[in-house]
């Protein structure tokens, strides 16, 4: 694999109230509520509410994705497991414009490096429905590796597809050679 090429223009910050309503507005498009599974219609208030406990405890590490200086998603590392020192990722970018430039993969890029340097994360994990090529191409250039299938693991469009599991340890994320755009 060449090198990951990162965007000099996306950075990541702190998750905050003010995020809410582009969180929910992007939640409504069918593409990211049906790739991240959603199972109820978002609200401001249950989003606000969400927002507010993660930021109040220690059990969830969001991060918001700037573009050019403005919200465009999302970098969240939930489930975690502090004996094994590993957490669950969920990435989404909301604006259809910024999807498939690379603005998802710096972000998350920035987000794995800040967990593996500094909050002691020695694997991140997550799943993927089997359809969604896009994502799983980002997440394979970040050095994800597929470590098995979880059999009618999601649904999509009430269809029961697979959901792939895929992992990355930090010696496997340190050991990318990056360049920026």
């Amino acid at each position: 694999m060449g090198k990951l090429t990162l965007r000099d223009d996306v950075a990541i910050g702190s998750l905050e109230q003010s995020h809410a309503a582009n969180m929910v507005a992007w939640m409504h498009d069918p593409e990211i509520s049906g790739n991240i599974g959603l199972t109820r219609s978002p609200s401001l208030e249950a989003t606000q509410a969400w927002i507010a406990s993660a930021l109040s405890g220690t059990s969830v590490w969001p991060y918001a994705i700037f573009l050019a200086g403005s919200h465009v998603g999302n970098v969240v590392f939930d489930q975690r497991d502090s004996y094994l020192g590993s957490a669950r990722l969920s990435v989404y970018v909301g604006p259809v414009e910024s999807r498939g430039s690379g603005v998802g993969v710096t972000g998350m890029y920035l987000a794995l490096r800040d967990c593996f340097a500094s909050r002691g994360l020695h694997k991140a994990w997550l799943t993927v429905h089997s359809r969604n090529s896009r994502a799983i191409c980002a997440y394979t250039r970040l050095g994800f590796e597929v470590e098995g299938v979880l059999r009618d693991g999601f649904l999509l469009g009430g269809e029961r597809i697979p959901a792939l599991y895929m992992g990355l340890l930090r010696d496997d994320f340190l050991a990318l050679e990056t360049e920026a755009a």
